[in-house]
């Protein structure tokens, strides 16, 4: 499993440390030869404790770290939960179809969880244009509740503009069941390949 580089170095030192108090106390070795073999002991101990690598450095795929995984994952979860959240303002049909927008984002989510290769097709989307996405509905719910008369027209049809976001989230969450599919097709061809040489 390994330690982390900071308490890494400290339980090289402790070790180190006991080894030179070993050889000047115990072994009776002058202090500048105890303070060497010590010196070499924290060296080899270093090389011997394995380093523990932090989430950041973790590299899942190519780009991909666990740290970009673990952000994506937070984002996208905080998405689906603000559009869930202000479907109660809405009116039909834009409730279901900012539910529906969730449930997409939501579905996004568990892919990219799943698969690093999920997360490189959907990274730019994730930082970029879904925090839009979301802010936008958000303010559109917020003034859903308060325009009258000419704003209320347009307001519908700005709502229609919004509405037409759920076939964009639709489309990347398939990309995403896309990828995994081709995978999988990829790998039972290459077993049915494998398979059918050790037939004959």
């Amino acid at each position: 499993m390994g330690l982390y580089e900071g308490p890494r170095q400290v339980v090289a030192g402790v070790l180190a440390g006991a080894v030179f108090l070993g050889l000047f106390l115990g072994a009776q070795l002058v202090w500048w030869l105890a303070l060497a073999l010590a010196a070499l002991a924290y060296g080899a101990l270093l090389l011997i404790i394995p380093r523990r690598k932090r989430a950041e450095e973790i590299v899942l795929g190519a780009r991909v770290t666990a740290a970009d995984m673990q952000s994506a994952g937070a984002a996208l979860a905080d998405s689906a939960a603000r559009l869930t959240g202000v479907t109660g303002k809405l009116p039909q049909p834009d409730a279901q179809a900012v539910q529906e927008m969730a449930e997409h984002v939501q579905s996004i989510r568990e892919n990219v969880l799943r698969d690093p290769d999920d997360y490189r097709v959907t990274r730019r989307f994730i930082s970029t244009y879904l925090p839009h996405i979301v802010q936008t509905v958000e303010t559109y719910a917020d003034l859903s509740g308060r325009a009258r008369g000419d704003q209320a027209q347009r307001l519908e049809s700005l709502g229609a503009q919004i509405r037409a976001f759920g076939p964009v989230l639709e489309e990347i969450d398939r990309a995403c069941i896309e990828n995994d599919l081709a995978a999988l097709e990829s790998e039972v061809d290459a077993l049915g390949t494998q398979l059918s040489r050790r037939r004959r």
